[in-house]
């Protein structure tokens, strides 16, 4: 007989993967849109990648730093709401140190690095565009999730 739990598991660890690596795509993609919005030119897709990637380790490494000293939620959960100031604080660690590897890692054309000012705006940009992604999607699966439950009452 087969174990159900098992496949369910392998499942959702299967959907968690797919997830981060379309995300890290989709991460790429928005980070050489807000390159070209910032900087007026447009990295490669392969030097996106690399950089997204070395954004998503080493925003890792900080929030699992943070984890261990008692931010970032670890603690509590959350308590405190989403806005709570330890929250807060990781939120501004991550920009900082994301801004940062874009600038040591994303080269102009001309082979410089940019500055950290120009790479604070691209950051910021892409979180800007992420909030929107995010919105849009939380828009359209509220209506189909809405259509859903309201189907299931007639």
């Amino acid at each position: 007989m087969e174990n159900g739990l098992g496949a369910l598991m392998g499942l959702g660890m299967g959907m968690v993967l797919g997830g981060i690596v379309i995300g890290v795509l989709v991460g790429a993609l928005v980070l050489m849109l807000a390159t070209k919005l910032v900087e007026k030119f447009t990295p490669s897709f392969g030097q996106a990648l690399l950089v997204t990637l070395a954004c998503l380790g080493a925003v890792f490494v900080v929030n699992l730093v943070l984890g261990l000293i008692g931010f970032a939620g670890g603690m509590g959960g959350f308590a405190g709401g989403l806005f709570a100031p330890r929250r807060l604080l990781v939120l501004v660690a991550d920009f900082l140190v994301g801004a940062w590897v874009i600038q040591q890692l994303l080269k102009l054309p001309s082979g410089e690095r940019m500055a950290y000012g120009r790479a604070c705006l691209v950051t910021l940009v892409q979180y800007a565009i992420g909030l929107a992604i995010g919105i849009a999607f939380g828009l359209v699966f509220g209506v189909l999730l809405g259509g859903m439950f309201a189907a299931m009452h007639h």
